[in-house]
């Protein structure tokens, strides 16, 4: 059922050479995923492009931020994204095109014009921006991008960085007194529509066309903070919590169906008209209102198809064990 990982294999694409990587070489803390191309993300900033079959470009690791991305997608031939500098309070977002080894920034410039911005972005940046507030989540619609900036709003620009338009950054009523620790954790899009959530379960729905806001709304029942939210016209919603529990919904303002986990999750995928995901030391899949978790010795930090990145940087198998629960309420 399963693909196996042969690590040392060569191969030319299109006459540039690839290599079968079986460890990236750093700690990864997330994959930003692409039709035919990714970005594995570094703890320390590091990037690595590669593409399905797990297959690096000969450009290697690359350093386009002096730290770890905050936020980032894969769009056309083109990966997005942005970098906080908390020393300076300053953030920036920037465009980098795929199958080009990008220039590390440097620290030291003597360019004393838009200085800030050279000294905290690869050269090899088709654009750049310096933003007035910290990214917090980016989804791409078509060939454009979306992105919620902390207090300030939701934002759709095009691949050139032109924007289409803005919306208010959303407020909930109910969640007025958490406002000081509540923020946008997840962006996504749902035929013309695009899904904002903040971590203490409030959702907005926002017109893709226009980005006015057309609904608002409370997550109930939920045991913990939000961490993440998926989507699928199968699956349904996934709401992957900070916690030892997910919640499964067939829409928004059903009773959630939770489930006990042995650690929280880290990435999910459409599993089977359910989800399977792997997260702290385990990997999982739901479907039917059936439970299954897999120990692993390791932290899961995202998926691809059968494949599950480590915190330690390496490919191993999703596990298709059999320990099997009903745990939902």
């Amino acid at each position: 059922m399963y693909s196996i990982l042969h690590p040392h294999l060569q191969a030319v694409v299109s006459g540039r050479r690839i290599i079968m990587v079986s460890d990236v070489g750093f700690n990864p803390v997330r994959i930003d995923r692409g039709a035919d191309h990714s970005l594995i993300v570094g703890s320390d900033g590091q990037m690595l492009e590669i593409d399905h079959h797990k297959e690096q470009f000969s450009g290697g690791i690359m350093y386009p931020f002096p730290g770890v991305s905050s936020c980032g997608v894969v769009s056309s031939d083109s990966w997005i994204g942005s970098w906080v500098d908390r020393s300076m309070r300053k953030a920036y977002m920037g465009s980098f095109p795929l199958g080009k080894k990008w220039e590390s920034f440097s620290s030291d410039s003597d360019d004393s014009e838009n200085s800030d911005v050279v000294r905290s972005v690869s050269k090899s940046a088709s654009w750049t921006r310096e933003l007035q507030s910290e990214p917090l989540a980016m989804c791409t619609v078509d060939e454009n991008i979306v992105f919620a900036c902390l207090g300030s709003g939701i934002y759709m620009i095009d691949g050139n960085a032109s924007e289409i338009w803005r919306s208010p950054y959303p407020r909930w009523r109910e969640l007025e007194d958490l406002v000081g620790i509540d923020s946008i954790v997840s962006l996504l899009r749902k035929e013309d529509e695009i899904y904002a959530f903040s971590s203490s379960g409030g959702y907005s729905v926002v017109s893709m066309i226009t980005g006015h806001e057309i609904n608002n709304g409370i997550l109930s029942n939920l045991p913990e903070r939000v961490h993440d939210v998926r989507f699928d016209q199968d699956s349904g919603w996934i709401i992957m919590l900070h916690g030892k529990n997910i919640a499964i919904m067939n829409d928004l303002n059903s009773k959630p169906f939770i489930f006990r986990v042995p650690g929280p999750v880290m990435d999910v995928s459409a599993y089977e008209g359910g989800w399977k995901w792997t997260g702290w030391r385990h990997d999982g899949h739901v479907s039917n209102a059936k439970l299954n978790t897999f120990g692993r010795s390791e932290v899961g930090v995202s998926l691809m198809g059968d494949m599950v990145l480590t915190n330690s940087g390496s490919w191993s198998m999703f596990y298709g064990g059999a320990l099997s629960q009903d745990e939902h309420n």
